[in-house]
């Protein structure tokens, strides 16, 4: 499914909190569909240690992704794939990190509750999930505007019309 959104990057400092809020380990994987730039990736690379994996739709922005990735540094660490954020499989990631419309957050909930692991934790900015039960939400103040940050968690966030993959 092609769906081609804005491209409006995530403030860095909205970034960190995403990632802070997710409790993000060294080690895990983060995956962020949507990625353009890959701003996300970098928080998650750079600042907590974790494996970062961007899915990103427009060749011009995985362009830049990757010319970042090696300008960096971190060749390795940081994966762009050029694709379909809904064709990719979900059940690597310890992470997924969201700034998606609501339209394209209704089609991917029901992707997500299928292939994440339970344990996996899901922070999505601005938009919430459908459906899903946030375990947790604040707010972040950017030099332009405020920021709402929602944290779900596999199982405890599921709609009982979901049902996730087990480990």
């Amino acid at each position: 499914m092609k769906v081609i959104a804005p491209f409006v990057p995530t403030p860095r400092i909205v970034a960190v909190e995403m990632l802070k809020l997710a409790k993000v380990r060294s080690g895990e994987y983060v995956v962020d569909p949507g990625c353009g730039e890959g701003n996300i990736l970098f928080v998650a690379s750079e600042i907590f240690n974790a494996i970062a994996i961007g899915i990103e739709i427009r060749g011009d922005l995985v362009a830049r992704c990757l010319h970042r990735i090696l300008e960096k540094g971190l060749v390795g660490k940081v994966y762009v794939i050029h694709g379909d954020l809904f064709d990719f499989n979900y059940g690597i990631a310890d992470v997924v990190t969201l700034y998606l419309l609501p339209s394209m957050l209704e089609i991917l909930s029901e992707k997500l509750a299928r292939e994440l692991r339970e344990g996996s934790r899901v922070v999505a900015h601005d938009f919430p999930l459908p459906k899903w039960k946030p375990v947790e939400v604040i707010e972040v103040t950017s030099p332009l505007r405020r920021h709402r940050i929602y944290l779900y968690r596999v199982p405890e966030s599921l709609p009982s019309t979901y049902s996730s993959s087990e480990p």
